[in-house]
């Protein structure tokens, strides 16, 4: 919210497009990367990143899986894409109309 707050002091902007801008700053990326996730495949877009961090040893995560060893439900992504979409929505939304204030 300190970013709607510098939005609305400093740059003039109402509270309504302060916010929904900064709704939208934080919906696109969500959505868009989960939305990458959800169509590579949680398990392996999390293999990939294993094997190039090496967080958990090797055999488990090949063997039993990451989603599995970790207990991450294989639709987060998806939400996660659906909630970063719904921000979006609801930040563009809220900024539509006058975007400056009058003295």
């Amino acid at each position: 919210m300190a970013t709607a707050v510098v939005l609305r002091d400093r740059y003039g902007l109402r509270r309504r497009s302060a916010v929904g801008l900064t709704l939208t700053a934080a919906g696109v990326p969500l959505g868009l990367q989960s939305g990458l996730v959800a169509a590579v495949g949680l398990e392996r877009a999390l293999t990939v990143w294993n094997d190039q961090l090496t967080l958990l040893p090797w055999g488990l995560s090949r063997i039993l899986g990451i989603t599995v060893y970790l207990g991450i439900p294989a639709g987060l992504p998806g939400y996660a894409a659906v909630a970063g979409a719904a921000l979006t929505a609801v930040g563009l939304l809220l900024s539509i109309g006058r975007g400056r204030r009058t003295a």
